[in-house]
């Protein structure tokens, strides 16, 4: 399996005056994309599904991140028609 690579960004609060009323994504570092996962919360309403990426850090950490907290740097190396992959590309130098 080819892992691609990914950049994480982490959400820093931005001052706005006195206070930090905003956040804004700044990358934090490159990581291998695993898959997709699913992650939940409880509230007073519930309990509710998001998505998420599993990431490996370069050292060996593995974390479940917001999808958008990712970005991908590799193109995807597989050609996908009707949902079914026909055959690899060939990537251009």
């Amino acid at each position: 399996m080819t892992m691609r690579k990914v950049m994480v960004s982490r959400l820093v609060p931005q001052p706005h005056g006195r206070s930090y009323t905003s956040c804004a994504l700044e990358p934090q570092g490159e990581a291998l994309f695993h898959e997709f996962g699913m992650g939940c919360k409880e509230s007073e309403s519930g309990v509710g599904g998001h998505s998420t990426a599993i990431i490996e850090w370069p050292n060996g950490r593995v974390e479940s991140v917001a999808l958008d907290r990712i970005r991908f740097l590799t193109p995807s190396t597989l050609d996908v028609n009707d949902g079914k992959i026909v055959k690899p590309k060939v990537l251009e130098k």
